[in-house]
């Protein structure tokens, strides 16, 4: 039968050599002239005058063209007065005494046909004698043609298989390495060429336990369970190299035939689970790091305020993560099994953010989409839409933004019809938005609306008792990603560390400890291994010269006692820790507050 796989269809002219071949064979024996002719009526191999014909392709009042018609093998006897040759164009130059065709069906579909002709009273005479024969031995010949077909058919889908098995496992990004039954390598994929850094003609052939050290294949065999995630290691040079695989058995029935090796190196591991481990828990209340009195009571007021579908404003400077707590609003929500989506309204061309916000209709401008495009307020439906940097946002846009909150409807750009929305906005700013509404900056109106429920979050240097609990976390973090066993950092280092006011947050302390794990060789991080931000600022706070006046114990004394206070914060825990910092119990460090005047708001 003719096979089909995908868009590849193995027809007569796929095998025109060996159908050639055939007929030269056969004609010799025969002492017939042999033709066949394709579905589309093109001859595709000949003897005598026929192979001269290779190429040619016959028309509709042909005896050829009748016969894909019918589909049925005919005997031709006498070609000038049978009525299907009559309209031959080929008619008047024919030669042909007799003639035996049939056609050649695969399946239940024309696939050509092949024929025998007489040139001579003797062929013809002979060939009239034994057509029944001749028409059996034709049927054959048919099927031996269909079954090369079929061979071919069969060839080309394993090529186009063993194509699609090279790209899958090449795509992978996981080594392979498949083994036969004695352990001896036959098939490596290009990731474990990378991981093993060694070509795959030089691995093939060897035995598994050439290349990897305490694989047994006698234990392999013996195994009751799967081998999933074991260690496995590679002598590589001087270095050796330590993966994670999962071996498993490939089976014939009930026999193993072989193993099949997967492996991933401990350190991408580690990074995948460290990425993995800090995505789980960052976009919940409880992945916000923080035990501090502030951030502990924040998360307790978001966390009831989430249940409704009050609009919240965040406010606080960037990097004390913003857009964490609204995230987890949306989580802790009813909404949370719908979409969170987020725009930072200070990144988008003022030009662009009005269509990215409310979508716009066909032909609303020059390269809008045919169909149009929903904006974010329409993507956002039944979830919540997180707008960033809202004091970035142009006034006149803000006028459409307070008709959302008024109306919850939109009008897409270029559009007519108001379309209901069904989404929370929370909003978030590191500017003050209060201060911008004096200078005309930002619509007071829509403040208001903004902040219904407004929050603050204090930067890191307003909550320092959180400093060690975040600095714990974040080597852990980077601990697995890089591979690393820090421990933490020395006395002289966590001391630099709150001294310095972090400007950037909780951002900035992620990227100063991932800076310092990738540099460190050692377990402890000491000053050395801090950015050089951290130390230049320092440094430029110890003074290079003598002062020029002494001041008093008492003056020393407050200065102190000012500085620790905008440094580490005003809240109880804090001030617990200005006092230990200061050598003072609490109660003194009150009463010394008091006693000197230091206002504290």
């Amino acid at each position: 039968m003719l096979k089909k796989y995908g868009s590849d269809i193995i027809d007569l002219k796929s095998i025109q050599d060996y159908i050639q071949r055939v007929a030269d064979a056969f004609a010799a024996v025969l002492d017939y002239e042999v033709a066949v002719v394709g579905e589309y009526l093109e001859v595709l191999a000949g003897t005598g005058k026929y192979k001269d014909q290779i190429g040619t392709v016959y028309g509709s009042g042909t005896i050829n063209y009748q016969l894909r018609r019918t589909q049925k093998s005919f005997l031709l006897y006498d070609p000038l007065k049978c009525r299907l040759c009559q309209n031959c164009s080929l008619r008047k130059n024919c030669k042909v005494l007799a003639g035996l065709l049939y056609p050649i069906k695969l399946g239940t579909k024309f696939a050509g046909s092949i024929s025998l002709y007489a040139f001579d009273d003797t062929q013809k005479e002979n060939l009239l004698k034994d057509s029944a024969k001749l028409e059996t031995f034709l049927q054959h010949l048919v099927e031996l043609i269909s079954g090369k077909l079929n061979e071919r058919a069969l060839y080309k889908q394993s090529k186009k298989t063993v194509e699609q098995f090279d790209t899958l496992i090449n795509s992978i990004r996981e080594g392979i390495v498949a083994v036969d039954y004695h352990g001896k390598i036959t098939h490596v994929n290009r990731s474990a060429t990378d991981l093993l850094m060694v070509p795959a003609n030089l691995l093939n052939g060897y035995m598994i336990e050439e290349v990897f050290a305490g694989i047994s294949m006698g234990r392999l065999l013996k195994m009751t369970k799967p081998y999933i995630e074991q260690d496995i290691f590679y002598k590589y040079g001087q270095q050796t190299l330590h993966f994670m695989s999962t071996i498993t058995e490939v089976k014939y029935g009930e026999a193993i035939n072989g193993f099949v090796f997967s492996f991933r190196s401990i350190g991408e591991m580690r990074k995948l689970a460290g990425r993995f481990i800090h995505a789980e828990r960052k976009y919940t209340f409880d992945g916000i790091l923080g035990q501090s009195e502030e951030i502990s009571s924040i998360k307790k007021k978001m966390c009831r305020v989430a249940a409704t579908d009050s609009t919240v404003l965040i406010t606080g400077e960037s990097g004390t993560g913003k857009e964490l707590f609204a995230r987890a609003i949306h989580h802790e929500s009813l909404r949370k099994k719908g979409p969170f989506i987020a725009v930072n309204c200070g990144a988008i061309p003022e030009n662009l953010l009005e269509s990215e916000l409310f979508g716009y209709e066909e032909g609303a401008f020059t390269g809008a989409r045919r169909s149009g495009k929903p904006g974010k307020f329409e993507l956002a439906n039944g979830g919540t839409i997180f707008l960033d940097e809202i004091g970035d946002m142009p006034l006149h846009l803000q006028v459409k933004l307070l008709r959302v909150l008024q109306e919850y409807t939109i009008e897409r750009v270029g559009g007519t019809k108001p379309l209901v929305i069904d989404a929370r906005i929370i909003a978030a700013t590191n500017r003050n938005l209060e201060e911008m509404i004096q200078t005309n900056q930002f619509r007071s109106d829509l403040y208001y609306r903004l902040s219904v429920i407004p929050f603050r979050i204090p930067p890191l240097r307003e909550r320092m008792e959180d400093l060690e609990l975040l600095i714990h976390c974040f080597i852990q973090k980077y601990n697995l990603i890089l591979g690393k066993r820090i421990k933490g950092y020395t006395k002289d280092a966590l001391a630099r560390m709150f001294e310095y006011s972090w400007p950037g947050n909780v951002r900035e302390l992620e990227n100063a400890i991932e800076y310092s794990a990738n540099v460190c060789p050692d377990s402890l991080i000491n000053a050395n291994y801090l950015p050089d931000r951290i130390i230049k600022h320092i440094t430029a706070l110890q003074p290079s010269q003598p002062q020029e006046s002494v001041q008093s114990i008492a003056d020393l004394e407050k200065k102190a006692i000012v500085e620790a206070l905008k440094r580490y914060g005003t809240s109880n825990h804090a001030k617990e820790n200005i006092a230990k910092y200061l050598g003072m119990s609490r109660s003194t460090l009150y009463r010394k507050i008091k006693e000197m005047g230091i206002n504290i708001q």
